[in-house]
């Protein structure tokens, strides 16, 4: 609603220019309310093309060297959280536990003996003579040194066969998320940036959530956390949503079509949290507009503060009379919107009525012309594009006649 204002606003100033220096016989243009407060017209709200997509996707990755034995599901199977996807080989893992476990029995071994060593260097210091104690004390010195360090290596075995063991427990990988089983990459391989493709992609099936994209002459348009609506483009279903996260730093290049040339602009991909996802099937196409309240219906006459002359006090308006001149028309206010600048219309005002821009060149009495959406044309200052004129993008999508825009972009950008 504020954007349809806004423009009729800017219409307003510019015919406006075309106003008489103040005599009677000068011209005064008016518009009708109806069209100023968008009463029975359709929103003027940025439209944005976008595809329901997986709330997320979770990467399965192979545990080192480790090697498969058995996948047990396939691409586009559904499954349940804790499901077991794929198994490794435990073959190896097992010889190399038991070839462990000689050793480790080995350097048990060892430590006995250093022990045994040692002890018998004890017993025969005790007996030995004064010029042989030094020698002595530095041979128990290494057998003690010897069997620290076997203790070391013992830990570090233990540990090592506590790991085999672990592995082989965790051969059975499961899926942490409910989903359906998107890739299944059993050779590697590189995605187009050359990154390692993951061994296996779960996406999440528990609600969807909405990609869109945003170029860089309507960027402006969103922002991250602003509500959103979500409509069908088959019928008249809404969803309703927020931007969670606009990627300013992954940009992908395209083409963006506005007016009647062909530009080209980076597009930044943009997603949408929904509230309610009932209805909504993955991959469908729909259009992403912001809620500026134009999904509620606001009833009465809601005019936009700068028609309205004397607000704070006696207010009235510049009104076409009922011989097509105009004159100052006094109007009693009611609630005022402060985040939509406009107030409700108590009285002195409906619908049909005409009024002008407030502008020094008015006066009463003055002929008043209609400028309205039923007798704009274009030599009056309008885009002045028939339908025929109207640009078709390269997917053969018609930009929509509520002067929204439209971006196309292929499935590929959309995935």
């Amino acid at each position: 609603m504020m954007k349809k204002l806004a423009l009729f606003l800017v219409a307003v100033i510019i015919v406006s220019l075309f106003a008489g220096c103040g005599d009677k016989g000068a011209d005064a243009y008016v518009e009708s309310v109806s069209m100023i407060c968008g009463i029975g017209s359709t929103s003027n709200a940025d439209r944005f093309s976008g595809i329901v997509s997986p709330q997320g996707e979770t990467k399965i990755e192979k545990t080192g060297s480790n090697e498969v034995s058995q996948i047990k599901v396939k691409v586009g199977d559904v499954v349940e959280k804790d499901q077991v996807l794929f198994t490794y080989d435990t073959s190896q893992l097992e010889l190399d536990i038991e070839r462990a476990k000689l050793e480790l029995e080995q350097l048990k071994l060892s430590k006995e003996n250093k022990k045994d060593e040692k002890a018998q260097l004890e017993a025969e210091k005790a007996n030995a003579p004064e010029d042989q104690q030094l020698s002595y004390t530095l041979a128990i010195q290494e057998a003690e040194t010897n069997i620290q360090e076997i203790d070391f290596s013992i830990t570090s075995k233990n540990k090592e066969i506590q790991q085999m063991q672990k592995s082989i427990s965790d051969s059975s990988v499961k899926s942490p998320v409910a989903g359906s089983v998107k890739s299944i990459n059993e050779n590697g391989g590189t995605d187009s940036s050359g990154n390692p493709l993951p061994f296996m992609t779960i996406v999440e099936t528990d609600g969807y959530k909405v990609k869109g994209y945003v170029n860089e002459n309507n960027m402006s348009a969103l922002s991250a956390g602003m509500s959103v609506i979500i409509k069908s483009r088959v019928d008249d279903k809404v969803w309703y949503g927020t931007v969670s996260f606009i990627d300013l730093e992954n940009p992908s290049q395209g083409t963006s079509y506005y007016d009647d040339e062909t530009a080209m602009s980076s597009k930044y991909p943009f997603y949408v949290d929904i509230a309610e996802s009932e209805g909504l099937l993955l991959g469908q196409h729909v259009y992403i507009e912001p809620d500026f309240g134009q999904s509620t219906e606001i009833s009465g006459i809601w005019l936009p503060s700068y028609y309205i002359n004397d607000a704070d006090g006696s207010a009235w308006v510049w009104a076409q009379d009922s011989n097509g001149k105009l004159e100052k028309r006094d109007i009693v206010l009611g609630e005022y919107i402060s985040d939509m600048d406009v107030y409700m219309i108590e009285s002195g005002l409906g619908a049909d009525d005409y009024i002008a821009f407030p502008d020094e060149s008015l006066s009463e009495g003055m002929n008043c012309v209609i400028y309205d959406e039923n007798t704009f044309e274009p030599e009056d200052g309008g885009d002045g594009l028939s339908d025929d004129e109207m640009m078709v993008p390269d997917d053969g999508e018609v930009v929509p006649d509520d002067g929204s825009m439209v971006e196309p972009y292929t499935e590929e950008e959309l995935a």
